[in-house]
């Protein structure tokens, strides 16, 4: 049997094992809206710096690190947000987890709404941050789709690919909602990590038997035109001490008003999750893109050389055409591990804020009609099947315009969501609520 047949049959079973294990939490997380959008709020310090880690990293994250280090430099390195996550759960993300355990909140809308006593500026925000979502979720089911037609060399079609894609992370979703993606992030976080490191250490041992990774390194400087790789400010010049600072602090900055990151600071079991966050985030961000960093930086460039024509394709082209078909298929199950990852957090909290801060808010709570809590995991999940559609049609399109918006417009857009947040959690009025 060929290899690419092989393949296919293990996409199918990684995808069988998704919706079993989703569905395996079905009847545990349908009593209440609290368990199915926010795991009871009693998720572990491990599991909640595993999904939070790997929830930020998209699957065009999976290809765009060593490719922005390939062209950029090394200096790539500080958009990991090391410096900075931590430091945000602690002042920001503890003070949403105490006031969302006191009050009931579960989405950032209804956590905004009440801060600003707006219920206009709440239905504004659920609006604009579903809309900002879906086409990043679609991005992520393309990345999907594109990386098992290219691995499988088109036995595996990108559309019955992405079709896939987009029903195996819906229907894990419906089945097990938060607690169901804490843990199946959990495993991917795992299996990103030990992905990443497997494809490296296969290029170094086959194609350095002599120094390793010290040959590739010596390689690479040795070259005038792939030494500027390895230093700063890079083959673009970008990365001076303003430009590594700027990188740093902007990075992650803003990523604590992403949706599905922002509910991650309702999930946790203590204060103890937060103390541990302050170091492990960090850590974990730091590992699971070095391994990237080092394709990016080192073997990208000692393989294939500086002028590699399609630098967005750098990691790709070497597992699929330098690694044999087994690494391959360990490096689409990492590509895997980064889009499902991000696809099925986005897709859980766009359910939370179409279900209860558009439909629910508005068409029962705030007209007096009372809601039994079981029948809005119901909502939530008729909205997953609605999201499902859209990103099918999104992704189907294929549309280069998608990515474009969800890079150009989303990512701006959640930046400038945080002074909101700074000053909901930072104002008087909630300063002496959360204190």
């Amino acid at each position: 049997m060929r290899t690419e047949y092989w393949i296919v049959i293990g996409i199918l079973c990684y995808a069988a094992f998704m919706v079993f294990h989703g569905f395996s939490n079905f009847k545990q997380t349908s009593k209440s809206a609290e368990s199915f959008f926010n795991a009871d709020r009693g998720v572990n310090s491990f599991v909640l710096v595993c999904t939070t880690a790997i929830s930020v990293y998209s699957g065009l994250s999976y290809y765009g690190y060593p490719s922005g280090v390939y062209s950029g430099g090394i200096g790539y390195l500080a958009a990991a947000g090391c410096a900075v996550s931590g430091l945000l759960f602690c002042l920001i993300g503890y003070r949403i987890w105490i006031l969302g355990k006191e009050y009931g909140f579960q989405t950032p809308s209804d956590y905004l709404r009440e801060r600003y006593y707006s219920e206009g500026f709440g239905l504004f925000v659920a609006i604009l941050l579903v809309f900002f979502s879906i086409p990043y979720i679609a991005v992520q089911l393309i990345t999907i789709g594109e990386g098992i037609s290219v691995t499988t060399n088109g036995v595996f079609p990108y559309l019955p690919a992405v079709l896939l894609g987009t029903v195996c992370v819906s229907l894990h979703i419906i089945g097990g909602g938060m607690k169901s993606v804490a843990w199946l992030d959990t495993f991917h976080t795992i299996l990103g990590v030990c992905a990443v490191y497997i494809v490296v250490i296969y290029l170094v041992t086959k194609y350095f038997p002599n120094g390793g990774l010290v040959e590739a390194a010596t390689a690479v400087a040795s070259n005038p035109e792939t030494a500027k790789t390895l230093s700063t400010p890079g083959p673009s010049g970008v990365y001076t001490w303003k430009g590594i600072l700027n990188m740093a602090l902007t990075g992650a900055v803003a990523t604590i008003v992403w949706p599905h990151v922002f509910m991650r600071c309702y999930i946790a079991k203590s204060t103890k999750n937060f103390r541990v966050m302050s170091w492990a985030l960090p850590l974990a961000h730091l590992v699971l893109t070095f391994g990237l960093v080092i394709v990016g930086s080192i073997l990208a460039p000692a393989i294939l050389g500086s002028n590699f024509p399609e630098p967005d394709k750098v990691m790709p082209m070497l597992a699929n055409q330098y690694c044999t078909p087994l690494i391959a298929f360990v490096s689409i199950l990492c590509l895997f591990a980064f889009a499902v990852s991000t696809a099925d957090s986005m897709l859980l909290s766009a359910s939370a804020m179409a279900s209860r801060d558009i439909y629910i808010r508005h068409f029962y709570e705030k007209k007096g009609r009372s809601v039994d809590s079981r029948k809005v995991v119901y909502f939530g999940r008729v909205v997953l099947v609605v999201e499902m559609i859209a990103c099918i049609v999104i992704t189907v399109t294929k549309s280069a315009s998608i990515i474009d918006y969800a890079y150009k417009l989303s990512s701006p857009f959640f930046a400038i969501f945080s002074r909101v947040l700074s000053e909901a959690s930072f104002g008087k009025r909630e300063q002496k609520r959360a204190l």
